[in-house]
C-alpha cells in the first residue's frame, strides 16, 4: 500500500521540483536582465567637431567625469542640428529636429530618455523612450541627440560602448565662466555655422539668471568685454574679472552689433 502510494505521488513531486526550478530560474532570469537594461551610463554632449583628415563631422559624448566617452561620425546636416539645439538657435526654416519636437509636443507625448543602444557593422544604432520607455522608437543616434538636447531629456550610453577615451581630454571644449556666463572657444566648424570668423570672439554657451536678465541668448559670439577685444575663453574670463561692474559685453547677434550690460545686481544674482 506505501509503495504504491509512493509510486502514485513520485510523478507528482517531481512535476513539483520542475515547476519550483522553473519559477526560480524565471526570477533568477528576471532579477538579470534588469541590471542588463539598466547597463547604460549618462552623458553629455562634450563636443560636435570637423576632422579634416576624413572630411567628416562628429559628436563627441562624454561620462560625468569625462574619463570614458563615444564619438559617432555624422552628416553635416544633423552636426547642425545639434549645434543649434545646443545654443538655442532657431533657424528660419524647422531642420528634422524641430520637426521631431514639434509632433512629440502636439501629441502629448514625453521623451523619457534616448540611448545610443548598439553598434553593428559599423553603425551606430538608438532609441528614443516615449512616455518611461512604453513606447521605444528606433532611431539614427544624431537625430535621437538633437531630440534631446531640444526638449532637455537624458542621454545615455549602453556601458559596453563606452571607451576609455584618449579623445575625452580633447573633446572637452575650451570654456571659461565668469560673472554666471559660460562662454566656449569659437572653433572654425561653430564659427562656420555662425557665420563668424574663428578666434573672433567667443560663444555663450550657458549663462544663469543675471545673463538672462540683461539679455543674453545662447549662441551670442562676445567680441569684447569693457571695449577690450576676447579672442579665447581664459581672455573673457580675465576680462570680466578684472571690469568693474557695471561692464558691458560687445556681442555679435544675427549679423549685428549689440551691447549687454551685466550690472552689479545681475552679477550678483549670477553667483547664488
Amino acid at each position: 500500500m506505501a509503495s504504491r502510494l509512493l509510486r502514485t505521488l513520485a510523478p507528482l513531486a517531481a512535476a513539483i521540483v520542475l515547476a519550483s526550478c522553473a519559477l526560480i530560474a524565471c526570477v533568477r532570469g528576471g532579477a538579470d536582465h534588469r541590471p542588463a537594461a539598466a547597463a547604460s551610463v549618462p552623458v553629455k554632449v562634450a563636443r560636435v567637431g570637423f576632422d579634416e583628415d576624413s572630411g567628416t563631422h562628429y559628436v563627441t559624448l562624454l561620462n560625468q567625469r569625462g574619463d570614458r566617452g563615444l564619438e559617432i561620425m555624422i552628416g553635416p546636416d544633423e552636426a547642425r542640428s545639434i549645434l543649434f539645439e545646443l545654443h538655442g538657435v532657431k533657424p528660419e526654416r524647422p531642420l528634422t529636429s524641430d520637426l521631431l519636437r514639434a509632433i512629440v509636443e502636439r501629441t502629448g507625448a514625453h521623451v523619457a530618455r534616448v540611448e545610443i543602444t548598439d553598434l553593428r557593422d559599423r553603425t551606430y544604432y538608438a532609441s528614443i523612450d516615449l512616455d518611461g520607455g512604453r513606447r521605444p522608437i528606433d532611431s539614427r543616434p544624431s537625430d535621437a541627440i538633437a531630440l534631446a538636447v531640444g526638449v532637455d531629456a537624458p542621454i545615455y550610453v549602453a556601458a559596453r560602448l563606452m571607451r576609455p577615451e584618449a579623445i575625452a581630454a580633447a573633446a572637452a571644449p575650451d570654456t571659461a565662466r565668469a560673472l554666471g556666463v559660460t562662454v566656449q572657444a569659437l572653433t572654425p566648424d561653430l564659427a562656420e555655422y555662425f557665420a563668424a570668423d574663428a578666434g573672433g570672439g567667443v560663444l555663450v554657451a550657458d549663462f544663469s539668471a543675471g545673463g538672462a536678465q540683461a539679455g543674453l541668448r545662447r549662441g551670442d559670439i562676445v567680441t569684447a568685454v569693457d571695449g577690450q577685444s576676447v579672442h579665447t575663453p581664459g581672455e573673457f574670463a580675465h576680462a570680466a574679472r578684472a571690469a568693474n561692474l557695471p561692464l558691458s559685453l560687445t556681442i555679435r547677434r544675427d549679423g549685428r552689433t549689440l551691447a549687454i550690460k551685466l550690472a552689479a545686481s545681475t552679477a550678483n544674482a549670477a553667483t547664488h
